[in-house]
């Protein structure tokens, strides 16, 4: 089983290099979920890795139903991306009625001729996940984060067996969301083979009267994590 860690700190790269993940999801601000990064830090990141790397596409915090500007901008944000030379792009957009903004998906799809496309955990607010998860297969995604509409990847995580079933390796199904040392063998026994996590800490807060809550990798919890995955594989 692979390990995708989500950062939002370039300093967190270098963290990481000695460490067995596989992969990079770049964002900034994990304590609201995670917003699009900077260009120059996306660049900044494909540089420093030694491993390869997606990047959140995420304009703004809340729901996940944007305007037609802001899919339009989305988009020219994902193709800018792609041009920097990220291995993938990890976005999503709803329709007010629950359902996939398909016909932006489709638009991203038929626009991005190289990087892997994987829907983010938009996924987990969908009616009906069933015919989303056909609907994404259908358009040519890659992946999709999801918990399996629960809480906790754990507590979804039958669900998350059913989807992978329908997807039968046309598209992965990728849980995310409390995934720790403790539990991240019953993902590996159910035969998934990507996790995502962030295995986040809240950093020192600085002496500013203004400052919110910073978050870098928990070194520790994620050593414990990755020695768990490897010593079962």
């Amino acid at each position: 089983m692979k390990i995708e860690v989500c950062i939002n700190r370039l300093e967190d790269i270098s963290l990481l290099q000695s460490m067995a993940i596989d992969r990079i999801e770049l964002c900034i601000e994990l304590g609201c979920g995670g917003l699009t990064p900077t260009f120059s830090m996306i660049d900044k990141a494909l540089t420093l890795s030694h491993v390869p790397v997606h990047v959140l596409v995420r304009p703004r915090s809340g729901d996940f139903i944007y305007s037609e500007e802001t899919l339009e901008l989305m988009l020219q944000d994902c193709l800018a991306i792609e041009a920097l030379g990220v291995e993938g792009i990890v976005t999503g957009a709803l329709t007010p009625e629950g359902t996939l903004s398909l016909i932006f998906l489709e638009q991203l799809r038929s626009n991005l001729s190289r990087c892997a496309l994987y829907f983010h955990r938009a996924f987990d607010d969908v009616i009906q996940p069933k015919e989303a998860l056909k609907q994404l297969m259908l358009l040519g995604f890659d992946g999709v984060l999801t918990s399996g509409q629960r809480a906790t990847a754990l507590d979804g995580i039958d669900k998350l067996t059913q989807w992978k079933q329908m997807a039968d390796g046309m598209l992965e199904v990728m849980p995310g969301s409390g995934i720790n040392a403790a539990n991240c063998q019953h993902f590996q026994e159910a035969g998934f083979k990507w996790i995502h996590l962030s295995s986040k800490k809240i950093l020192p807060l600085s002496s500013s009267l203004f400052s919110a809550p910073q978050y870098g990798i928990d070194i520790i919890a994620l050593n414990k994590l990755i020695e768990r995955v490897k010593s079962n594989q």
